[in-house]
């Protein structure tokens, strides 16, 4: 990096000269957005949900499609118990990147949104309903809560703090 001569009249204002200008993020408070609050929100409590979930039905390895326990008002396998951690955890790394992660959360809520539109979509397949005990009731609670992580990550604002000068005084000599 080049430091710009302390005799040009072009970089000197009063008896100051600038020697870097970078944004602040770089060096000091990150970028954050209204997004990483809905984000880590949801993510809890996926997180949470699934966590309760797995200490109601156990988790066997050879069998992990059964039992069909309910769960604050929502059927699970231990499978699908499985799912809603994962997904949770990728929703709260997602948010807790500084600004960075916004596309992953739009990708985790249109998955939501998906999912939840397969559930809806008519009769669960009964598949779906063997090996991980959906309803009716998921599908609702996948589709509000992919919709709402899925909108935020795409309009949801990004603040970020201004500019940090750096800044060397000169004293001139004579």
């Amino acid at each position: 990096m080049s430091y710009p001569n302390r005799y040009d009249s072009d970089t000197m204002v009063g008896s100051e000269e600038v020697v870097e200008e970078r944004p602040a993020m770089a060096t000091a408070t990150p970028t954050w957005s209204p997004a990483q609050i809905i984000g880590l929100a949801a993510g809890i409590f996926f997180a949470v949900l699934g966590v309760a979930a797995v200490a109601r039905t156990g988790f066997d390895t050879a069998h992990i499609y059964t039992p069909h326990a309910v769960v604050w008002s929502f059927p699970h396998t231990p499978l699908f118990a499985l799912c809603e951690i994962a997904f949770g955890v990728l929703l709260i790394l997602a948010s807790v990147v500084p600004g960075g992660m916004r596309a992953l959360m739009g990708l985790l809520g249109a998955i939501a949104v998906a999912f939840g539109l397969v559930l809806l979509a008519g009769d669960t397949p009964a598949r779906l309903q063997h090996w991980l005990a959906v309803t009716h009731r998921t599908g609702w609670l996948y589709v509000i809560v992919g919709a709402v992580v899925l909108l935020a990550a795409i309009v949801s604002p990004v603040f970020v703090s201004g500019t940090r000068r750096h800044v060397r005084h000169v004293h001139p000599v004579a």
